[in-house]
């Protein structure tokens, strides 16, 4: 079959690796002028269920929301229209419904089967790229892990492997940690693990293009119509025929579809990620690690420290560099000579396409050929290669691996 994907982040280049391997005719069409160099361009890195965070728990906006509004450190907010009231409503509701626990093992399922789905595919082609095993969560303070416990015992649910630490256990296995910055205790999750999106991405484009797949990058998609949903309009005036289109546009998403008749509560949440050269490798984190209080990670990858955090909704017309001090203070507190912070430093701002209930669209639209791998919010690495396969499965007439309960556009 002909098969149109529209996206070319590291969603939309699994998708089409996946559905070339199956025997399709592939086009991958992204308006910029090569792939993976929005959301996937400078991810956190982590992989694996255990840093998912679904966005819904009771009480989790209205809290988020006095954060912003009181300039928390962790969050930022410009502007009363930054957030749309039905959008606000809808988050509300999915966090107080009594299934949104469901959510969560949702989102950790689907990231378990992705990090399989990621090794095949390694082991497959035979890709080489940065990464590392192993992912902890720092607690400063009790409640920091107390906040954490939904997730862990959903883990323990699901036969997902981990173990509380106290501090003098988690400096034997991250010695490098800062002696100065004292806390409660850790969890260690032995299986997770860290890897470059970006390196990833770029291989698996050669693989899938080796497979017939054509990515045409500069090419951006006009809104699909409803007399032609599966006809492929550019901005330059090209159109195309396809038997089926897959939108892995993240936040550009919502705007292909709108006049199909498929609305996708989808809102633009803004994260901060600076990357600089180890130091010494002596002072560098040995695992991938999250502050459980700011929600910062820092992991290193190959020669660099990466340290990502911050949500941010609205339009913030400072340049990035003055955006990102919490950063900065995290990795001084845990790691203060990892990284050569006063040398080059690239800060970069990048865009997750958020859903009011915290979990992606994955599947059937509902409109005849048109399916969705879409809002996949700051986990589209760790869940990327299980949504790819599972729509490449379901648009082959295949059956998929994975459970998608709790996934598909039909719950809005």
């Amino acid at each position: 079959m002909k098969i149109a994907v529209i996206g070319a982040g590291v969603i939309g280049v699994t998708t089409a690796l996946e559905l070339a391997s199956h025997g399709h005719d592939v086009v991958v069409y992204e308006k910029g002028s090569g792939i993976a160099q929005q959301a996937s361009f400078a991810t956190a890195g982590f992989i694996g269920p255990a840093m998912m965070n679904a966005w819904t728990a009771p009480g989790l906006p209205f809290k988020t929301f006095r954060k912003m509004l009181l300039g928390a450190e962790t969050h930022a907010f410009h502007g009363l229209t930054s957030i749309p009231l039905s959008w606000f409503w809808q988050w509300q509701k999915a966090s107080n419904h009594p299934f949104y626990k469901l959510k969560l093992e949702a989102l950790q399922r689907l990231a378990f089967y992705s990090q399989e789905v990621l090794t095949g595919i390694t082991e497959q082609y035979g890709l080489q790229y940065e990464s590392s095993q192993g992912c902890m969560l720092i607690c400063r303070q009790e409640k920091d892990l107390k906040a954490f416990q939904l997730q862990l015992d959903l883990m323990t649910d699901n036969g997902i492997s981990f173990k509380k630490l106290d501090p003098v256990e988690t400096r034997k296995l991250e010695p490098a940690l800062s002696e100065e910055q004292s806390f409660h205790s850790a969890v260690i999750f032995p299986n997770d693990a860290i890897a470059n999106c970006r390196q990833f991405a770029l291989l698996a484009k050669q693989q899938a293009s080796l497979l017939g797949a054509e990515f045409r990058t500069g090419q951006e998609v006009l809104a699909l119509t409803p007399d032609a949903p599966r006809s492929v309009r550019t901005a330059a005036g090209f159109t195309e025929k396809f038997d089926h289109v897959v939108i892995c546009a993240g936040i550009h998403s919502k705007a292909l579809v709108k006049h199909l008749g498929i609305h996708i509560p989808s809102l633009a949440v803004y994260g901060y990620t600076l990357s600089s050269s180890v130091r010494q490798l002596i002072d560098a984190p040995v695992f991938g690690v999250m502050d459980a209080k700011h929600h910062v990670s820092i992991a290193r990858t190959g020669q660099r420290i990466r340290v990502s955090g911050i949500a941010e909704i609205g339009l913030n017309k400072k340049p990035p560099e003055q955006c990102v001090a919490l950063l900065y203070k995290v990795l001084n507190d845990w790691f203060p000579g990892a990284a050569k912070t006063h040398e080059a430093v690239q800060v970069w701002r990048g865009t997750r396409d958020v859903l009011t209930d915290g979990v992606p669209i994955l599947g059937h639209s509902g409109v005849k050929g048109i399916w969705l791998n879409t809002g996949h919010g700051n986990h589209g690495w760790a869940t990327s290669c299980g949504s790819a396969r599972a729509i490449a499965d379901m648009v082959s007439g295949r059956g998929c691996e994975v459970d998608l309960k709790g996934l598909g556009i039909e719950r809005f």
